[in-house]
């Protein structure tokens, strides 16, 4: 009987939402299954699920049916009174919620977090929120980056770049602090060169210190991150291709990414194209109990470093 009702008035609220105009209760009956049996037993199970609808701050509302017979009346719901708000964000706020989302370590909690930055924007939602806060390189900065960026100062550090040994004295305008990969990094606006640039924060030497002064070059709005993580996952060079084998009907995430895949009986070899590592490593190491890597080697050193950290993060063994 319960199940009955609760599919009568789920029936009974998306009829009266997708009505532009009010609805007799005749119409109401004929539309809504459920409502059955005699005219005064249909009354009180429309009452009954009316008032639990308003019970539950559904506005149903009572109006006539037209100008010309106002003692005619109907029922609708207006979805501008019930259905919530677009909710509008600002780059700082968007910010915060992928760095809150990214801190979920639970599972269940951590698809819930990924869904919900999703909903408010798609565009904030980047692929290195699949890498938890604990795991990520380089966070020791990120709390002065972040106050940097929400009140507008520039910051200096001392800086290592990729193949190099120098350090140099970088003065940068902050627009982002971004994870990807495993990795933080800094984007913002060098003043030196001119130009925008991204730092990964595990190669700030010393302190990162935020300046009294003010930016100079503001962050443009229709800045995108994902214009950046794009370059880095694309390349003109030819694809490395990843042998990796997976249990035989599983790990579907890998199998839609291979170009070819040689059945056996125990393991499936997948051929699977990549530009960068970390297009792959998320998706292997979570799937590291029936996959693993055959080649390249480094692929699969990564991997390893990936599942040896989540781990011991996790105290596995101890």
């Amino acid at each position: 009987m319960a199940k009955a009702r609760t599919e009568r008035m789920l029936n009974l609220l998306f009829v009266l939402l997708n009505s532009n105009i009010p609805l007799t209760r005749e119409q109401i009956r004929e539309r809504v299954p459920g409502y059955v049996g005699s005219d005064e037993a249909v009354e009180r199970m429309f009452e009954r699920d009316k008032a639990a609808l308003r019970e539950l701050a559904i506005p149903v509302e009572t109006k006539p049916v037209d100008l010309f017979h106002d003692d005619v009346l109907g029922y609708r719901i207006d979805r501008s009174n019930w259905l919530m708000p677009e909710i509008l964000l600002t780059a700082e706020e968007r910010t915060y919620l992928s760095l809150a989302a990214s801190a979920w370590q639970s599972a269940q909690l951590s698809a819930a977090a990924k869904q919900a930055v999703s909903s408010v924007d798609a565009r904030e939602l980047d692929t290195s929120l699949s890498v938890p806060v604990s795991l990520a390189k380089g966070r020791r900065h990120i709390s002065e980056i972040l106050s940097a960026i929400g009140n507008g100062k520039t910051v200096t550090f001392d800086y290592v770049g990729l193949n190099q040994t120098d350090v140099n004295r970088r003065t940068i305008d902050p627009w982002r602090a971004l994870l990807h990969s495993g990795h933080w990094y800094l984007v913002g606006f060098d003043q030196d060169k001119g130009e925008v640039r991204t730092f990964r924060t595990d190669r700030i030497v010393g302190d990162l210190v935020e300046t009294k002064n003010d930016i100079l070059e503001p962050m443009p709005n229709d800045f995108d991150t994902s214009t950046i993580t794009a370059s880095w996952e694309s390349s003109d060079k030819e694809a490395t291709i990843a042998k990796v084998l997976v249990r035989p009907g599983r790990a579907a995430s890998l199998r839609v990414l291979a170009i070819s895949c040689e059945m056996g009986d125990d393991w499936d070899e997948l051929h699977i194209p990549y530009h960068h590592e970390s297009q792959l490593v998320g998706l292997i190491a979570s799937s590291c109990d029936v996959s693993r890597v055959e080649s390249p080697e480094s692929l699969h050193k990564s991997v390893s470093r990936v599942i040896s950290t989540t781990l011991s993060v996790h105290n596995y063994g101890k």
